[in-house]
C-alpha cells in the first residue's frame, strides 16, 4: 500500500502534527508501506529533518499559488492508494480541491476538538463541508464523536496520538532533589494554553511551598506577556523560562508534577509526554483531554476553570511525600502506555485506513466523488466543472454542497445534553477565563496609579 501523507508545514515548521506526521511514516514504513509526503514549497528551516539527513520517503512539493491545476496533478500523479491529512485551521478547505477527479480515498486526522470548530475563524458550515469529503474522520478522543453532525459519525472513528516511549528515569534522584518543579510545556499562546492560570495558581501557591519553582517550557506570542505577569506576580525569580526547545524530555525528568491549564486542546500530546517521565498530571476537568487522559490516581482535576482552583488541585499533589508522587507517575505511565502506546495506536491506524480503501472500493468511489457526481453538477451545473480547485467559486460552491450532504446550512453542530459540552458553552468560558485575566491586569494597574497618585511627588496640583 502506497500511503499519502499531505503535511504542508513539513518543510518549513517542525509543530505538533509535523512530528506526528513524521512519526507515523516512518512506523508505517517499518510495516512495509510506501510512503509518499507533500509539503508546500518553501526554504527548508534547520530544524526541519528533511532538511539535515536524507529523507527516507518519496517527497513532492505543492505550489497551491502556481499554475492552474498543477498541485492536483502532483497529487493524481504520486500513485498514493490513499491519502491522510492532519493540519490546522482553514487548510482543509484545499483537501477537496486537490484530490477531485483522482478517485484517491481520503483520511483526515481531525486535530480539534470538534467543539471549537462553531467559534474558529472559518464558518461552520465550511469545516464540516469539508470533512464530509473525508472518506474516514480520525478523531483523537472518543468523547468528542457525539460533537459531530450525526450523518458524519458512521465515518469518524477514534484513534489518537502514539505516546513516546518510556523514559529512562532516575528516581532516586528525583525523589532526593531539595528543589521541586511544576512544569508546564507548549506554546505560548493564550488561547489555547492559559499558562497565565497557571502562573496566577502558582502566585497563590509560592509562599506556602518555598522549595516548589515553576517551569515553563515553550515559546510564542506571549512570550513577553508571561515574563511581565510573572514579575507582577512577584514570582520571577520562582520561575523558569526555558524557550523553545528541540527536545523536551529532559525538563520533563527533572521535574515533580505536570500542569497542562489549558481550557480547549485537540489532544494534548504534552500529557502523553509528560506520562512516559512518570510525572502526577494536573489540568481542568472542564478540558476534555485532560478530563480523559488523567485517570483516578494519576493525577488531580480542578472542577472550576479558576486560577483559585488550579492552586487548590495542585496544592493536593505539591503537599504529597515524593514516594507518593512517584507511585501516582508511575500510574500515569502505565495507563497512558495501555491506552496509547506506539503499536496499539498503528495498529487501530493502519486498519482505519485499509478500512477506508476498502470503503471506497465497496462504494463505487471517494465520498468527494459522491458529492460531486451527486450533488455538484445538480447543485451548480456542469458549466462549472471546467473550473480548476483553485477557484475560489468553485472552492465556495463544492463546501455549500458537501455542507447539503450533512445539514441545510446554518451550524451543524447540535447542542450536547451536558451543560458544560456545547460548542456556545466552550466559547462563552474562554470568553470568560480571558475577559478574567484581562480585568485582573488592569485592576492591579488601576491600584498601581491610584498609589503613585496619591503620594505627594504623584498628586496633581490645583
Amino acid at each position: 500500500m502506497k500511503i499519502g501523507f499531505i503535511s504542508f508545514d513539513h518543510l518549513r515548521n517542525w509543530h505538533g502534527i509535523t512530528r506526528q506526521v513524521d512519526r507515523l511514516a516512518a512506523a508505517m514504513s517499518d510495516r512495509g508501506h510506501r510512503i509518499v509526503i507533500a509539503a508546500l514549497e518553501g526554504n527548508a528551516s534547520a530544524k526541519i529533518p528533511v532538511s539535515t539527513r536524507p529523507y527516507p520517503h518519496e517527497l513532492i512539493t505543492l505550489n497551491l499559488s502556481g499554475k492552474r491545476g498543477e498541485a492536483r496533478e502532483k497529487i493524481a500523479a504520486s500513485g498514493m492508494d490513499v491519502c491522510f491529512a492532519s493540519m490546522g485551521g482553514s487548510q482543509i478547505l484545499h483537501m477537496p480541491g486537490l484530490l477531485r477527479g483522482s478517485g484517491i480515498p481520503f483520511v483526515f486526522g481531525d486535530p480539534y476538538d470538534p467543539r471549537a470548530r462553531s467559534f474558529a475563524i472559518w464558518q461552520p458550515y465550511e469545516s464540516f463541508g469539508a470533512l464530509a469529503c473525508a472518506d474516514t474522520v480520525q478523531t483523537l478522543l472518543p468523547e468528542y464523536i457525539p460533537f459531530y453532525p450525526e450523518a458524519l459519525r458512521a465515518r469518524v472513528t477514534d484513534v489518537g496520538i502514539p505516546a513516546p516511549p518510556p523514559a529512562e528515569i532516575d528516581f532516586a534522584a528525583r525523589r532526593n532533589r531539595k528543589t521541586r518543579v511544576i512544569i508546564g510545556v507548549g506554546r505560548f499562546n493564550e488561547m489555547e494554553k492559559r499558562f497565565s492560570l497557571l502562573l496566577r495558581a502558582f502566585a497563590l501557591l509560592h509562599n506556602d511551598f518555598p522549595d516548589w519553582r515553576l517551569k515553563l517550557v515553550g515559546d510564542g506570542p506571549y512570550w513577553a506577556f508571561y515574563h511581565e505577569m510573572a514579575a507582577q506576580l512577584g514570582i520571577k525569580s520562582r520561575t523558569d523560562f526555558t524557550g523553545s526547545v528541540a527536545d523536551p524530555e529532559p525538563h520533563y525528568a527533572q521535574a515533580d508534577i505536570f500542569c497542562m491549564p489549558s481550557l480547549i486542546e485537540g489532544f494534548g500530546l504534552v500529557v502523553g509526554e509528560a506520562a512516559a517521565c512518570a510525572l502526577p498530571l494536573a489540568g481542568f476537568r472542564f478540558c476534555v483531554p485532560a478530563a480523559s487522559l488523567i485517570e483516578p490516581g494519576t493525577g488531580a482535576l480542578a472542577g472550576d476553570t479558576t486560577h483559585e482552583a488550579l492552586a487548590e488541585t495542585l496544592r493536593s499533589l505539591m503537599a504529597l511525600s515524593p514516594e507518593e508522587r512517584e507511585r501516582m507517575g508511575a500510574r500515569s505511565r502505565e495507563a497512558h502506555m495501555r491506552r496509547y502506546g506506539g503499536e496499539v495506536i498503528f495498529d487501530r491506524w493502519e486498519e482505519s485506513v485499509k478500512q477506508t480503501i476498502e470503503n471506497a472500493g465497496a462504494n463505487g468511489g471517494t465520498a468527494l466523488d459522491r458529492i460531486w457526481r451527486n450533488r455538484m453538477l445538480r447543485y451548480i451545473g456542469p458549466e462549472w466543472d471546467g473550473l480548476e480547485p483553485d477557484s475560489p467559486v468553485w472552492t465556495e460552491k463544492l463546501l455549500e454542497a458537501a455542507a447539503g450532504e450533512i445539514t441545510a446550512r446554518g451550524d451543524p453542530m447540535t447542542p450536547c445534553e451536558q451543560p458544560d459540552a456545547d460548542a456556545e458553552n466552550v466559547r462563552l468560558r474562554c470568553e470568560l477565563a480571558r475577559l478574567r485575566e484581562d480585568y485582573g491586569r488592569l485592576e492591579k494597574k488601576y491600584t498601581q496609579l491610584l498609589a503613585q497618585y496619591q503620594t505627594p511627588q504623584g498628586r496633581r496640583k490645583r
